[in-house]
């Protein structure tokens, strides 16, 4: 008899959407954009995004983005907008009236197809709300969130009957947020989400995601904690105050959540589910996971930081998980829901992941380096100048073994407690030895010596010396920047037993390489022996021992010379370690620049400390190349106000000559003018006579010429009645 199956469920065929995003170039921005393309699974036909950006941003705008809107034409983005199938806006980060004006149209305008409007608040909008007090007889569903170390919570208090009864708090759940209420720069987040929950279309579903404070990717309101761990120096934290986080990842995933199973609740928390999210407690984990486990309270913090909200975390997609768990056979489950969380339990679970999103977004590349060479041919100083360039950690042995002792451990206490009884044991043996030489000088009679144990050490076994060096290799110093190794490893076995690890035992032991702790650059220093010997006789710095330095430099001849074993150089060449060899007294090689040249071979390393070196070199030639412009600029405004001021001299010039030559002509015709009348009168009057005196002077030729013609124009004068010369004056007049 044939048993009737049930038809498989067929899988939904896919439908491209089309997203409407604000603030599409911001920290956010990026992240969501990454989260909802999917031209790689669906190459032909990919989800089309389109959206506004920020101005002044410094993130770039993710490839996966269509087009750029611009939000000046409102009736095209109007257009858009209704469009799109859905609609996100971040409130945090767009212009609130280019919000209030999509919400506006997605409110009133004219749509058959349904739709998705999704804002993205923060927690900010409830940063003045009252802390929620609880009930009598009321529990936490999950508990709430566990007393911190140090807290006064659950301890006894003295006089109990006298004392008031202390206030007991619980967590806000997303139904109480007609309860919230924002500081003033926060209000306009309050007024959209209101607008937006004010909406009541049947095709038109909005959700409100009030999320936490970003974190994750690269850092956004965390970022300078993480850099100054990561530089470790002492990082601050406001107080107690719990404030909810997210990372970035997890919020792009709520929204994209949100369009794949649209649920029944609009107003949704996405916050992280971090069961101690005080500020304290966030940022001693950024300490202890980055930095150097210091932190201290500071009254300066920025608003987010000074937020103490308890909030429980959302659970609008249980449901959905839940209705799954019931299919039973997944291969039944068609188009299962999953819900992925990047970070669920916050940054103290996932410091190690969110650290190392750091570095890599920055860019931030440990410098791991391992330098040797022959005693005394300069190794430390070289190591030295390097870890000061790169502002690297130097780790030599002494000062190595010096600071491990200095911690308080359990392996530190034993240790201590191993060296003390194997120095006890050589002072025993010293005094045994003394005993016996003092009795064979006394026999001699030869001056009595003291005993003196103050120079006895116990030394530490290669076992010991590489656990510490493990120890201090995996500090995030080391971790973050890098370091040089100076002259240790010093033998092929230390290499080994130091880079790998080493876990179980017979068969079933696992050797696998840390190369975390790696050296990637080996540099080895050579010289001869009599070149080494001369630089420590004349050296100011070492004290001369030509017989242990003769003996030093044998043993590093054995140790470094190939006599049928493996050496030092051997393992970093398995390993294919670059190394390079330098011949220290090359008066010819700059041993600075050669060690640097090898070590950027590949490229620069980002340091920050090294960044901000190069920044204020950067910063000091920006400088020097403005002044040689403003210099420049000063020069030719100087020779254009010289030309101008010749050209204006020379318009005054010939303007003063016109004015000259007017003054001249002026003068001339006015003197001309006065002169006509005498002329006249001297024509009428004067010359007639003088010409008649010329004639008799030709015709009498007199002695004295002057003397005749003067008396005979004064007879003539007496002769002749002239015209009064005032009257030529008052007719020309």
């Amino acid at each position: 008899m044939e048993t009737d199956e049930a038809p498989k469920p067929k899988k939904a065929p896919y439908k491209s959407k089309r997203y409407f995003l604000s603030s599409l170039n911001t920290y956010f921005g990026y992240q969501l954009i990454q989260q909802l393309r999917n031209d790689t699974e669906h190459p032909e036909d990919p989800n089309l995004i389109v959206g506004t950006t920020i101005l002044q941003s410094i993130y770039p705008l993710h490839p996966a983005v269509r087009k750029v809107i611009d939000p000046s034409k409102m009736s095209f983005l109007q257009k858009v907008i209704l469009d799109s199938d859905v609609i996100v806006y971040d409130i945090n980060t767009c212009d609130h009236s280019e919000c209030e004006y999509a919400i506006k149209s997605l409110k009133l305008g004219s749509y058959d197809q349904e739709k998705i409007l999704i804002l993205v608040s923060s927690v900010m909008a409830w940063s003045a709300t009252d802390p929620k007090e609880k009930k009598a007889g009321e529990e936490d569903e999950d508990g709430g969130y566990p007393p911190e170390s140090g807290e006064e919570e659950g301890k006894p208090q003295e006089d109990a009957e006298d004392a008031p009864p202390k206030k007991e708090y619980t967590r806000f759940n997303e139904t109480d947020y007609p309860k919230r209420k924002a500081l003033p720069q926060y209000e306009s987040l309050c007024s959209l989400e209101s607008l937006c929950l004010s909406i009541n279309r049947p095709n038109l579903k909005t959700f409100i995601l009030c999320a936490g404070i970003l974190y994750g990717m690269g850092e956004d309101h965390f970022y300078t904690k993480f850099k100054e761990a990561w530089l470790q120096n002492t990082i601050t934290f406001y107080n107690r105050n719990k404030v909810p986080c997210i990372h970035v990842k997890d919020l792009a995933l709520f929204v994209q959540k949100l369009v794949e199973k649209p649920v029944n609740q609009k107003y949704i928390f996405a916050i992280d589910h971090n069961q101690n999210p005080s500020h304290k407690a966030i940022i001693d984990s950024i300490s202890k996971g980055v930095g150097n486990q210091k932190i201290q309270q500071s009254d300066l913090a920025i608003p987010e930081f000074q937020i103490d909200l308890r909030m429980k975390p959302t659970k609008v997609f249980d449901a959905f998980l839940e209705e799954q768990g019931d299919q039973g056979d997944e291969e039944q489950a068609v188009d299962k829901f999953t819900f992925n969380w990047w970070c669920k339990e916050g940054i103290r679970a996932n410091i190690a992941k969110i650290r190392q999103e750091f570095v890599d977004y920055h860019n931030l590349k440990p410098i791991r380096i391992a330098i040797t060479g022959p005693p005394g041919i300069g190794k430390s100083t070289i190591a030295n100048q390097i870890s000061t360039y790169f502002s690297i950690p130097h780790i030599t042995i002494k000062e190595l073994i010096q600071e491990y002792l200095n911690q308080t451990s359990e392996e530190v206490e034993s240790l201590k407690a191993n060296l003390e009884e194997n120095r006890n044991q050589l002072v025993e043996e010293a005094k045994a030895q003394y005993d016996i030489q003092r009795e064979k000088r006394k026999q001699l009679k030869q001056p009595y010596i003291p005993f003196d144990d103050s120079k006895i050490e116990a030394r530490l076994t290669d076992e010991q010396l590489i656990t510490i060096y493990k120890w201090r290799l995996m500090q995030n110093d080391c971790q973050n920047r890098g370091f040089i190794l100076d002259n240790y490893p010093k033998t092929y076995a230390q290499a080994k037993q130091l880079f790998y690890n080493i876990e179980g035992e017979g068969e079933e032991q696992k050797v696998t390489l840390n190369k975390l702790i790696l050296p990637e650059h080996f540099i080895v220093l050579g010289g001869s022996d009599e070149q080494i010997i001369d630089r420590i006789k004349f050296s100011k710095i070492h004290k001369y021992d030509e017989e242990v330095l003769l003996k030093r430099l044998k043993n590093y001849k054995i140790l470094n010379t190939k006599k049928g074993y493996t050496i030092l150089i051997d393992f970093y060449k398995e390993l294919k370690v670059d190394i390079c060899e330098i011949s220290v007294f090359n008066k010819q090689t700059n041993i600075q620049d050669t060690c640097r040249s090898f070590i950027e071979r590949n490229g620069k390393y980002k340091n920050y400390k090294h960044i901000e070196q190069d920044l204020e070199e950067n910063r000091l030639k920006e400088k020097k190349e403005q002044l040689l412009k403003q210099q420049e600029q000063n020069q030719k405004l100087k020779e254009l106000r010289d030309k101008k001021e010749d050209e204006l001299w020379k318009i005054q010039e010939e303007e003063y000559k016109i004015k000259q030559e007017h003054s001249v002509n002026y003068e001339k015709e006015l003197l001309e003018s006065r002169s006509l009348p005498l002329r006249q009168y001297l024509n009428d009057n004067v010359v007639p006579f003088i010409t008649e005196g010329l004639v008799e002077i030709v015709k009498q030729n007199p002695e004295n010429v002057i003397d005749f013609l003067s008396e005979f124009l004064f007879k003539r004068s007496l002769q002749v009645r002239f015209p009064d010369p005032k009257l030529y004056f008052e007719n020309s007049e």
